[in-house]
């Protein structure tokens, strides 16, 4: 929802006449791939005065919307660069390599004083990245070791 209006992803359209009478978007036409069928239209054109008033608010939401996320986006990626992130997820790296990477490419002093004080632990990731990467089945003894300890901690 924002600012009351639905944005979801997918949707199944219902036409609401009281309380107790819902139907299908069928009703008019409207089909799985919204096609714009003979009904469809009929039921837009007779509507037209209905979508004309609230089409101009929607616009407006949708707009200030994409504006909000524009300024988190902005935000974010102030504090922590999408480099970042590929440089920790899809090349992993000694706790030095990632410290001396950071204070080069990340424009926020929390996130390189973090990593700096943290180097043990990065240290710590990357040799036990370094052993469970040695096979698959070091992988999955791995993976089955950590759901096993997480069922014991929680049951």
């Amino acid at each position: 929802m924002w600012h009351g209006l639905h944005l979801g992803s997918g949707f199944r359209v219902e036409l609401e006449y009281s309380q107790r009478l819902r139907v299908s978007g069928a009703v008019i036409g409207l089909n799985d791939d919204f096609d714009l069928t003979s009904p469809l239209a009929r039921f837009l054109e007779l509507n037209m005065a209905l979508i004309d008033q609230r089409h101009h608010g929607i616009e407006t939401e949708m707009c200030n919307y994409r504006r909000h996320n524009r300024r988190a986006c902005r935000w974010k990626t102030r504090v922590l660069t999408y480099q970042f992130l590929t440089n920790v997820y899809d090349k992993p790296q000694e706790a030095d390599e990632l410290a001396r990477g950071a204070v080069k490419f990340e424009c926020d002093d929390r996130v390189c004083q973090l990593i700096l004080r943290s180097e043990a632990a990065i240290a710590a990731s990357y040799q036990r990245f370094g052993a469970v990467s040695k096979s698959e089945a070091a992988t999955w003894w791995y993976i089955f070791w950590v759901l096993f300890s997480l069922q014991n901690k929680y049951s």
